[in-house]
């Protein structure tokens, strides 16, 4: 499956493709954005990445997609959600995700 940045670009420039030209522009500027991860879950640009393209898609009266949005369809996959969680190093983090049940599997570590 590809990063979840690619299939949201994907999907906004399928719906750009389908605007006239002003709108479509404001949906090719949203791909651009969210073909560098600035939405995903696990970016660093936004507190929660999903949620400012919800509320950049409701702004433009984009309320078809931004309900697409809210329903979870561009949330991080489980691949990702790991492979974040295996980057994390700061030890707050780390006991939170312990705390709570959710740090990476470690049984496949060697």
């Amino acid at each position: 499956m590809s990063p979840t940045k690619d299939r949201l670009a994907t999907e906004l420039r399928k719906v750009a493709a389908q605007c006239k030209p002003q709108r479509a522009a404001l949906y090719e500027a949203l791909a651009v954005r969210a073909a560098t991860g600035e939405f995903d879950d696990y970016a660093d640009v936004h507190i929660c990445g999903p949620t400012a393209l919800h509320h950049e898609l409701r702004k433009m009266g984009a309320d078809r997609f931004a309900a697409r949005v809210a329903a979870g369809e561009f949330d991080a996959t489980d691949e990702e959600s790991e492979e974040w969680a295996r980057k994390q190093t700061d030890p707050q983090i780390i006991a939170l995700m312990e705390a709570m049940g959710i740090g990476p599997d470690r049984s496949k570590d060697q």
